[in-house]
């Protein structure tokens, strides 16, 4: 997500170093240099297993089921994937002669999970995370392709992209219409 500088102090702020919220906070900032590449910028901060939660991601998943997870299977990487939302298309079933037998629009299709962008990694994946990289295009098929620990977080909790205004517009109606399903 990009922000400004005072986006950044606002939120510095607020949050300060995160201990009247029970979590340690420290920041780093970067030029855009990719997601991973923003992780490679920070590493001297990470000394220990972390979660890459993307700012412009509004859920009300687990969390904390989601770190025990990781933990209980010793993962290199954990992805939160929501079984829950819609695609923005709608898709068909064709047969060889080019007859639909099936259609649905913006279906949510279960059977393959959308991630959500939220991470949780050792330290380990950033010997993966290179200036100018991206974690999904990037880090996560290579620590695939190595056959690192990778597992999914499955939940059905729904999350909202808020990283344009036309999406956040969305968020805030169904917000206002008491629609918005967190």
């Amino acid at each position: 997500m990009l922000v400004s500088n005072s986006e950044i102090d606002l939120l510095k702020n607020h949050l300060q170093d995160g201990s009247r919220f029970g979590v340690r906070i420290e920041y780093s900032t970067a030029e855009r240099v990719g997601t991973a590449g923003a992780l490679h910028v920070a590493e001297d901060l990470l000394n220990e297993p972390f979660i890459v939660y993307y700012g412009d991601v509004i859920t009300n998943m687990d969390l904390s089921g989601m770190v025990k997870q990781h933990e209980a299977r010793r993962a290199t990487c954990t992805l939160a994937m929501s079984t829950s939302v819609p695609i923005e298309y709608g898709v068909a079933r064709v047969d060889q002669d080019g007859r639909v037998n099936y259609f649905e629009e913006k279906p949510v299709l279960k059977e393959y999970p959308v991630s959500m962008g939220i991470d949780i990694f050792e330290q380990e994946a950033l010997s993966y995370c290179k200036p100018n990289t991206d974690i999904a295009q990037h880090v996560i098929p290579n620590l695939l392709r190595d056959g690192k620990a990778v597992y999914a977080y499955m939940t059905d909790k729904r999350h909202y992209d808020i990283g344009t205004f036309k999406s956040l517009e969305e968020v805030r109606q169904l917000a206002e219409n008491n629609n918005l399903q967190i």
